[in-house]
């Protein structure tokens, strides 16, 4: 193109950072020689999205301010994020400052994204204040503040939430609520109560489970060994089960030792994922190991090595 505006450049790097291109999208950010904030907020949001390249985007948004750009909400927005993949809690109070000096706290947004973080960081009570002093509040300040409770081990204070803000205060839950309610849920045992809101999905709050709900019902009844309700739960789905709910029946197989059961699961995930879920062929392999079973062990390893499957570095999940 002859004429390469910083539209098309933001366009592009847009673009590059969906794909997981951070290099290009640097190298197309460098090369622009008259930069705007509206690419600035690009370079920091697509940054912000991973652990990994998290510091970049504090560095992005720190060398914006010094050559004179003021950050604006969605600056503020995207470089809380980081903060809040970081757990970098002095960086993320600066910007909580300058949010409160630009007269922003008022918006939903901002206000929001600051939940999110104090959470994650575990400063659940300032998080909570920030909450309460909200004038205006959606269904994804809600949300935050739930999954906030649910991250910090107050199980029964999310629910509580949950609970005014759908019969008190009357905010409609949208499907990101419900997952979080969910998982909360799941990672802390409250089957009963999880089952409860699942089953009120359609009936009440008129959503449709998606794939993500089902995948978190699976693990929620695999933690507490009730193999049997989880897969009469996949049989009864109306969409065909994704590799993730295949993935979630194999994993509690594998914890609770039901060999047979993880035969099945573990055939639907290596059909659906063929080389790209070397933990599901790892979780099989293993469990046939616990067994006792060395040959069935033997063979799955070696169908890694036939398709090509990675073992990869050994990692384990905190919240999902």
């Amino acid at each position: 193109m002859s004429n390469r505006t910083v539209v098309f450049a933001t366009s592009l790097i847009v673009g590059y950072f969906n794909e997981g291109l951070y290099e290009h999208a640097q190298v197309v950010f460098d090369e622009i020689t008259e930069k705007d904030i509206v690419v600035y907020n690009a370079m920091i949001a697509g940054y912000s999205k991973a652990t990994e390249t998290a510091v970049s985007s504090l560095k992005t948004y720190k060398g914006m301010q010094k050559l004179g750009f003021q950050p604006n909400i969605s600056s503020f927005v995207s470089v809380l994020g980081a903060c809040s993949l970081l757990s970098d809690l002095d960086f993320g109070s600066q910007v909580h400052c300058q949010i409160i000096k630009e007269k922003l706290f008022s918006q939903v947004k901002a206000a929001s994204a600051l939940i999110n973080f104090y959470s994650k960081c575990g400063c659940i009570e300032e998080a909570r204040k920030i909450f309460d002093e909200m004038r205006h509040k959606n269904v994804i300040s809600w949300t935050s503040m739930i999954d906030g409770y649910g991250r910090n081990g107050l199980p029964y204070d999310a629910l509580k939430l949950f609970d005014e803000m759908t019969s008190i205060v009357h905010v409609q839950p949208n499907h990101a609520t419900l997952l979080t309610v969910l998982s909360t849920c799941s990672h802390n045992g409250l089957v009963s109560e999880g089952r409860k809101i699942f089953q009120n999905m359609e009936r009440i709050y008129l959503l449709k489970p998606q794939m993500e709900h089902y995948a978190c019902m699976v693990d929620m009844f695999g933690r507490r060994g009730l193999l049997g309700e989880a897969y009469e739960l996949i049989k009864g789905m109306e969409m065909k089960p994704s590799v993730d709910v295949w993935a979630a029946l194999l994993s509690a197989c594998r914890m609770h030792g039901n060999v047979e059961m993880a035969k099945l699961a573990a055939g639907e995930v290596f059909e659906l994922s063929k080389n790209k879920r070397p933990g599901s062929y790892m979780a099989f392999s293993h469990s046939l190991a616990d067994a006792g079973k060395w040959d069935g062990a033997y063979e799955v390893r070696e169908l890694m090595n036939q398709r090509g499957v990675a073992k990869g570095a050994a990692s384990s999940e905190v919240w999902s």
